[in-house]
C-alpha cells in the first residue's frame, strides 16, 4: 500500500505567499507617507495601488491593515483607507511614548558588551551631507535609521521595532503640517555625536539622559510649531 505523500505534511504549515508582497507594499507606502510622497489625507485605494505595484489586491489590503495598526492609516466606512492626521495632542503623546521606547533602548545598548558602532557612525557620516539642506528630508530619513540602530543595539528586535514604527509616525505628522526646524539638523548631529560617546564609554545613565534631552528637545521645538499653526488656522 503506498501512502499518500501529502497525509504527512499535513501538520506542516502553508506559505503564505502574500505575506512578502504585502511587506513590500507596507514598506513602500510607509516610506512614501513618513516622506511626504503621500500627503495627509490621501485615499490610498486597493485597485490603482496593485495596478501600480503589479500585485494583486490582497497583499495590499494586508498593507493598508498593517499601516492602520501602526497608526499611518485611518479606515472608515464612508472614505476608506487615507493617509492618517494628527492633532498637537496625539502628537505630544506619541513624543511621550518614543521617548519612554528609546530611552530604555538606548539604555540596553549602552549595556552591550563589545557592541559595534560602525553602523551608527556609518549613518553619522553620511547625516554630514544634508546638515543644510532646506527641506530635510534626507536628513529625516537618515534619522530614522540613527534611532533604529541604536534599538538594533540594545538588542530587543520588538522594542525597536516598535520604536522606529512611533518614529515613523512622528515624521509623517513632520512632512504632512510642514514643520521646518531652521538649524535642527546640526543640532541633531550634536546630540547624535554625543549619544554615540557615551555608548563606546558603555555609560548606560548618560546615554538614557542625552537620549531623552534629545527627544524632549525636538518635542518642544515641533509642538510649539503645530500650536502656532493651530492659532493662525483660527486667527
Amino acid at each position: 500500500m503506498t501512502r499518500d505523500p501529502l497525509a504527512s505534511l499535513a501538520g506542516l504549515p502553508r506559505l503564505a505567499v502574500p505575506e512578502s508582497l504585502s511587506s513590500m507594499v507596507h514598506d513602500a507606502l510607509s516610506e512614501a507617507i513618513t516622506s511626504g510622497a503621500l500627503p495627509l489625507g490621501f485615499r490610498l485605494r486597493e485597485i490603482p495601488l496593485s495596478q501600480h505595484f503589479g500585485v494583486s489586491t490582497t497583499p495590499v489590503r494586508e498593507a493598508v491593515r498593517r499601516l492602520e495598526r501602526e497608526g499611518l492609516v485611518e479606515v472608515s466606512p464612508r472614505r476608506g483607507a487615507i493617509v492618517a492626521g494628527v492633532d498637537v495632542e496625539r502628537a505630544a503623546d506619541l513624543y511621550e511614548l518614543r521617548e519612554i521606547l528609546e530611552c530604555r533602548a538606548a539604555r540596553r545598548a549602552a549595556q552591550q558588551r563589545g557592541s559595534d558602532l560602525s553602523r551608527l557612525n556609518q549613518l553619522l557620516a553620511e547625516a554630514e551631507g544634508f546638515l543644510d539642506e532646506p527641506d530635510q528630508v534626507e536628513f529625516n530619513r537618515l534619522d530614522v535609521q540613527f534611532h533604529r540602530a541604536i534599538g538594533d543595539l540594545g538588542g530587543n528586535a520588538q522594542l525597536a521595532e516598535m520604536a522606529e514604527r512611533v518614529h515613523r509616525r512622528i515624521q509623517a505628522v513632520r512632512i504632512a503640517c510642514a514643520v521646518s526646524l531652521p538649524g535642527r539638523p546640526r543640532l541633531s548631529q550634536r546630540q547624535h555625536r554625543a549619544i554615540v560617546a557615551a555608548f563606546k564609554a558603555r555609560d548606560a545613565d548618560r546615554s538614557e539622559t542625552l537620549v531623552r534631552a534629545h527627544i524632549d528637545d525636538v518635542r518642544e521645538a515641533v509642538l510649539k510649531v503645530l500650536r502656532d499653526q493651530g492659532k493662525a488656522d483660527v486667527a
